[in-house]
């Protein structure tokens, strides 16, 4: 009998209204190639291969050969590959959507790692708390980092709830399904810079973003007196308000400070 792997955290997806809810969210056509990451017991990948034109899954444990094995014998456009997917290289892969119950301790990097490879729209199941601070908006408790991070880069819309009664084992939180649609509807000039400025900023969330800059001058490699002087400078020059606490300024607008301030900076 199949054990689940709590270090993997492995929460199977059972109800099979949340599966046809993502994959019609996602609008699976016969001409998609899809990227699915976490086997389970296929229930998902079935629903997939019945409408794409190719599925690819990503599994690292091996032991669920069984069930991709009894997939694979009814339907020939399904490839596994086995693996952890932080550590596949997915530019060798083909997609062009993702759909997938994630396993949540890889939430973050998974989720920036499909972004810097690219997609045209995913539909992914997160924990809860995870998904509201995607969509929050500025100046609500779950706008942070991780917010911005993501909405620089795409659309994201919180589809519905999911219980943990949607899932073997039962997980103690509840989960949601998030659709994501990359745009580039901002320009990001300097894209290390803007990590490091949103790094350095929300560490001080609930303080002035010049408060902020100030306090986290050694993300510059700067000391506090140096990047006082550079961000009086900047502030006269480029007529910028840094006055607002952090959490209150949306992405847009932390996107142009930052573009602007890295002439000065960098």
């Amino acid at each position: 009998m199949f054990k689940h792997k709590k270090k993997l955290g492995q929460c199977f997806l059972k109800d099979k209204n949340f599966v046809y809810k993502a994959v019609e969210s996602a609008n699976i056509t016969d001409k998609d190639v899809v990227l699915e990451i976490g086997l389970g017991k296929g229930i998902l990948t079935e629903e997939l291969a019945k409408r794409a034109k190719k599925v690819y899954v990503i599994e690292l444990d091996k032991s669920l050969e069984r069930y991709a094995n009894n997939l694979k014998e009814r339907y020939s456009n399904i490839e596994i590959i086995w693996n952890d997917a932080l550590k596949v290289n997915l530019n060798k892969l083909d997609f062009n959507k993702v759909v997938a119950n994630l396993p949540y301790q890889i939430s973050s990097p998974i989720t920036f790692k499909l972004l810097d490879r690219g997609f045209d729209l995913a539909v992914l199941m997160y924990q809860l708390e995870f998904a509201n601070r995607m969509v929050a908006k500025e100046g609500t408790k779950d706008y942070g980092r991780l917010t911005v991070a993501v909405q620089s880069l795409a659309d994201v819309e919180l589809l519905c709830k999911v219980p943990p009664s949607a899932f073997y084992p039962k997980p103690k939180v509840s989960s949601a399904l998030v659709k994501i649609t990359p745009r580039e509807k901002y320009k990001i000039e300097n894209k290390e810079f803007f990590k490091k400025f949103l790094r350095a900023i929300f560490q001080h969330r609930n303080k002035s973003l010049r408060k902020s800059l100030i306090d986290s001058s050694k993300e510059f490699g700067l000391e506090k007196s140096e990047i006082r002087e550079i961000l009086e400078k900047f502030i006269k020059e480029e007529n910028v308000d840094l006055s607002k606490k952090v959490f209150c300024y949306s992405a847009p607008e932390l996107i142009e400070i930052s573009n602007k301030l890295s002439r000065y900076i960098e």
